[in-house]
């Protein structure tokens, strides 16, 4: 269900009768002494730290109280000499709030439901303690790996899938108290990937915990959905809301036909469990959404597995280029440029033909241009680029990668596999290389804070050392903030500890990604 929230200082204007109060698709959480505006929704969390001011003055915005009522409280509680400083200084916190997200909206009785009451008690810390911590003392969520393992042999699989024998795997009653862990630390989403979560045989267990505990995720999965496991999984909750939210199943079938479908799921049959699997599903009111990986062998079927879901009543559609994977590559699947206008041809007739499916589209722009004029890939040949001035180039990626998006691992969010060894990405290699900790006999907090995940989340400069980073005076502000793609340095270069090819300080530009 989507709720109708007005943002206000955007959709309309803040006055003294607005009563401002948090968006239910935000929360307003308390990590050590950092006041966190993290955003609740199903995907990876993001969040924005805020200063002790900001977060104790947002605590108040419950839905209770109008704009003015508000100010002459934060006048008195800051000691600010007029009612007009107040409203100055509470109509900048909303503003900044918003200024990239909608998280401050105007109060309306159908809100009241989702809306979370807080004490402001709780978000009082001193500046100088906010300062001085540099990150959150708790994961803000988790990626859990119940399996590497799947039903499926995809061709386009991005897992390490690294065998676990059953009995080194982490048993239930371990996986339970991780997840208790977790909620006791304030987490109310995690991320479900692996290997398919649905192959373990204790998965509807563990999803039972999980639906118990409150926790918002989305369950992606290949596996076959019978009859029995769509019962099960409505008895344990997966068909109730939890707040404004009903938990979504994604089901992956890549094409309208056995032919295209089988073959890219590596499965002979999967076409056909597929499709039974989507009516098991729909027929007992899951929130289901299909999804499709676009490759060269079903970038011409797009439209008629549109076409072909919307007739089994699918109302929920997603399609998304394919992207080198580094576990499992061909370069036959990377989309050329046809096949991209081909593809939004297609997704436009069937957004035309039927308006109600909600139609995403993921990495479907236009072929993504080649910044320098000859880059050597790890095989030795050259690639051609495009005849861009190498000056715009730079500054262009200079641009690019001051505006990137935070790595998650080891700042937000850790991944746990499934003997329990925690690493800090779900698509890196799944060895000593990697491993930062175990959940086997050490609590979560344990693992976040210990020496082994800082020095790889937060390497000393000393570690860089042959690299360009090791000479980089902007080193510690990179890793101090949105850090680098660990992962991308070591399958383009094969060291962790160097510039990814994205940074401008890389030696060239790696391999073809998309």
């Amino acid at each position: 269900m989507q709720l109708d929230c007005s943002v206000l200082g955007k959709d309309i204007e803040i006055t003294d009768t607005s009563i401002p109060v948090i968006s239910p698709y935000w929360r307003l959480k308390r990590n050590g002494d950092w006041t966190l505006l993290c955003r609740y929704e199903h995907e990876q969390i993001n969040y924005s730290m805020l200063s002790p001011l900001m977060g104790a003055t947002l605590s108040l915005m419950d839905g209770r109280m109008t704009f003015r009522h508000l100010c002459l409280i934060v006048q008195y509680a800051h000691d600010l000499e007029s009612l007009e400083k107040a409203m100055e200084f509470v109509t900048k916190v909303i503003m900044a709030a918003n200024k990239e997200s909608d998280a401050i909206v105007d109060m309306k009785p159908e809100l009241e439901p989702y809306i979370k009451k807080m004490d402001p008690l709780e978000f009082v810390t001193t500046t100088s303690k906010w300062k001085q911590q540099k990150r959150p003392t708790a994961p803000i969520s988790l990626n859990l790996m119940f399996s590497n393992e799947c039903e499926t042999n995809c061709a386009y699989c991005y897992a390490h899938r690294r065998y676990v024998p059953e009995s080194q795997l982490l048993p239930t009653k371990r996986w339970k108290e991780i997840l208790w862990e977790a909620k006791a630390l304030g987490m109310e989403q995690v991320t479900l990937s692996g290997g398919d979560p649905l192959f373990r045989k204790d998965a509807l267990t563990l999803i039972a915990e999980l639906i118990n505990q409150e926790m918002l995720f989305l369950l992606s999965t290949k596996c076959y959905i019978t009859e029995e496991i769509a019962e099960r999984l409505v008895e344990i909750g997966m068909t109730k809301p939890i707040n404004q939210y009903v938990r979504e199943i994604q089901l992956s079938m890549d094409g309208p036909d056995e032919n295209t479908a089988d073959k890219l799921a590596g499965s002979p049959g999967y076409y056909t469990r597929a499709v039974q699997s989507i009516r098991n599903l729909l027929e007992r009111g899951f929130n289901l959404r299909v999804k499709a990986v676009v490759t060269p062998l079903n970038s011409q079927h797009i439209y008629h597995w549109i076409q072909q879901l919307a007739g089994m009543g699918v109302t929920q559609i997603s399609v998304a280029a394919y992207n080198r994977t580094y576990h499992r590559h061909n370069d036959n699947l990377f989309l050329n440029q046809k096949d991209r206008i081909s593809i939004a041809e297609q997704c436009e007739r069937a957004r035309a033909e039927f308006p109600a499916i909600d139609l995403r589209m993921t990495g479907l722009e236009k072929m993504p241009a080649v910044t320098t004029s000859a880059i050597m890939n790890p095989t030795g040949t050259e690639r051609p680029g495009d005849d861009k001035e190498p000056d715009k180039d730079l500054n262009d990626k200079i641009r690019r990668w001051n505006e990137r998006a935070q790595c998650s691992g080891g700042r937000s969010s850790m991944t746990i596999t499934p003997d329990g060894k925690v690493v800090l990405c779900d698509t890196v290699p799944q060895d000593e290389t990697f491993f930062v900790g175990d959940v086997t006999n050490k609590s979560i907090l344990e693992v976040w804070n210990s020496e082994s995940l800082l020095n790889f989340a937060y390497p000393p400069r000393e570690k860089f050392k042959g690299s360009a980073c090791y000479d980089c005076k902007d080193l510690e502000e990179c890793q101090s903030k949105a850090g680098y793609c660990f992962r991308d340095s070591y399958f383009n270069y094969g060291t962790v500890f160097g510039p990814p090819p994205k940074c401008p300080m890389a030696q060239n530009d790696g391999m073809r990604m998309e």
